[in-house]
């Protein structure tokens, strides 16, 4: 397994649909598993096993491993790349990135070393060889990420043509950068930009709805037809869709339709949080003030430091 100290680790930046209620995308399930055993391939029992995505910064999942070194879980939405991390008092830890396809099964095995094992390899081999030009690509990218969540938008922008500089051949570079594109309502970047991240990473289909928001403002009414046609067949009527078609309604102030998709996106999944904070905001534009505070309150529940919390919070004095 890959470590953190000697490699560079690729995360990848979260997709916002900026200054326009925010579009989110999951798939179907998949499966990720993995076995964790020591130097000699023993199971290590209890290994704390952490998944994290950079796409939501409040998922964290924790897993023990058994006594065979086995662990494993199910994920909800394969659409997003996951992280793993595997640690062991008395043992180095291991990282891994994964992106597992929809339906398939993903695997994390982890042979650790115990801290003195971790030492001597250290020591025997002498400083670690200089990242490639990839790997600081990687690292650069990485440090955009965290600009990024720290809210420091202009940095992450410069750390992330910086690392399309250093390797122009990466994806998740070139995706962060039509995000933040979008942000700025500079329509012609974030389609230069959208197009070379899927050019290079075709699977990357949840930046086709910002996408076809793009062409449409910039005018061109054609390229927005495609890039939505692309996304529909791209995208089923999952909940997820019924909310990106909720919202979309919603921004073009067509109330009663947006009120009816993420009616469907609630009941479809009943813990999704953003869909319930949008639909409170729909009843709210619709005078519906019990199904306003209804919803508002669930999205609270669900996601009570959430993005939309504080605007949740200065709604619901108003519905008493």
């Amino acid at each position: 397994m890959r470590k953190a100290t000697t490699r560079a680790t690729l995360t990848v930046a979260a997709l916002a649909a900026f200054g326009l209620a925010a579009l989110v995308f999951a798939g179907a399930q998949a499966r990720l598993k993995g076995k964790v055993t020591d130097s000699s391939g023993k199971p290590i029992e209890g290994a704390t096993v952490t998944i994290t995505t950079p796409n939501l910064r409040t998922f964290k999942m924790l897993l023990k491993s058994d006594k065979k070194g086995d662990w494993g879980t199910i994920l909800n939405d394969a659409t997003m790349p996951y992280h793993v991390k595997i640690e062991k008092e008395g043992y180095a830890s291991g990282e891994a990135d994964r992106k597992v396809p929809v339906g398939d099964i993903g695997e994390v095995n982890a042979k650790l070393l115990t801290t003195a094992e971790a030492g001597a390899t250290a020591g025997g081999r002498g400083a670690p060889a200089p990242p490639s030009p990839a790997d600081q690509a990687a690292l650069t990218f990485n440090e955009g990420v965290d600009l990024l969540q720290s809210g420091n938008k202009p940095a992450a922008e410069a750390k992330f043509l910086e690392a399309v500089g250093k390797n122009p051949d990466l994806p998740q570079g070139w995706h962060a950068l039509a995000s933040l594109a979008y942000e700025k309502k500079d329509w012609a970047k974030t389609l230069e930009y959208g197009q070379k991240a899927l050019d290079l990473d075709p699977s990357i289909t949840q930046i086709y709805p910002m996408m076809a928001s793009a062409a449409a403002q910039s005018g061109d009414k054609k390229a927005a037809a495609e890039w939505q046609a692309k996304s529909d067949q791209a995208n089923p009527d999952t909940p997820e869709t019924l909310y990106n078609k909720g919202i979309d309604a919603y921004n073009k102030k067509k109330i009663k339709d947006a009120e009816g998709l993420l009616t469907k996106a609630v009941e479809a999944k009943p813990d999704f949080a953003l869909a319930h904070f949008w639909l409170g905001m729909t009843s709210f534009n619709l005078n519906k003030k019990a199904a306003a505070k209804e919803h508002l309150e669930k999205y609270l529940e669900l996601d009570p430091n959430g993005s939309e919390a504080a605007t949740a919070k200065e709604i619901l004095p108003l519905l008493k």
